[in-house]
């Protein structure tokens, strides 16, 4: 078996045992999963690929090029002329002001539910902003607007949840918090931050900041893992 197969088989069984592991955290049928899944992007050449399944570029804390070297079995001059290449097609990126060096999956393959958060943690008080904004600001379209959902709803590191909004400034009927409290406490959080709603409940929209702002927001995230 070659190596990129065995690389392939161990992602597989990986995304399984992840699967399997959400589903009994989530506690039944109707609860929503964890958000871990990572889109692989496709590279053209073999050792490209199995550069970019290397789990340990789907991660924040990314890869030195030495450990990817290590994981593709290559030599580091080689490895590093290759991670080199994939930057230029936008498929990874250099993580700022690390040193040594370290590399990851550029931000759009990356939304784990640390990477949504960190976009999550750009919508100040007294602001609203929806599941596809942040999807948008992460990927580039609105491919992950359920995953932001899922996050929200079950990650405790999530930050300031009740900002997150579907389409429109509607509150989610099912959102619910850890004490258990529904879609009315969301109302009571955002009026209480400034919010203003509609006689038909959604939000109003002088108070919605886009995928824009949040994108400008880039080097202004309170977040912290």
């Amino acid at each position: 078996m070659s190596a990129q197969a065995v690389a392939r088989l161990a992602q597989a069984v990986s995304d399984a045992l992840e699967e399997f592991a959400n589903e009994i955290l989530a506690g039944s049928a109707d609860a929503a999963p964890v958000f871990t899944k990572v889109e692989i992007p496709h590279a053209r050449g073999e050792r490209q690929q199995m550069t970019l399944e290397l789990p340990g570029l789907q991660s924040e804390a990314g890869m030195k090029t030495s450990e990817v070297a290590a994981g593709i079995q290559y030599d580091d001059p080689n490895t590093y002329n290759i991670l080199r290449g994939l930057e230029r097609a936008g498929l990874v990126e250099l993580i700022p002001d690390a040193s040594p060096q370290r590399w990851r999956l550029a931000p759009r393959y990356r939304t784990t539910a640390t990477t949504l958060a960190r976009v999550a943690s750009r919508i100040r008080p007294g602001e609203w902003s929806t599941y596809g904004d942040i999807s948008i600001v992460v990927r580039g379209d609105v491919k992950a607007a359920h995953a932001v959902g899922q996050a929200a709803a079950t990650r405790t590191d999530f930050p300031t949840p009740w900002r997150v909004l579907k389409e429109g400034g509607f509150i989610q009927k099912h959102w619910k918090d850890a004490e258990g409290r529904g879609p009315e406490e969301v109302r009571r959080r955002l009026e209480a931050e400034g919010v203003r709603f509609d006689r038909d409940g959604r939000a109003r929209k002088e108070f919605r900041v886009g995928w824009d702002v949040l994108l400008e927001r880039k080097d202004q995230e309170p977040f912290e893992e």
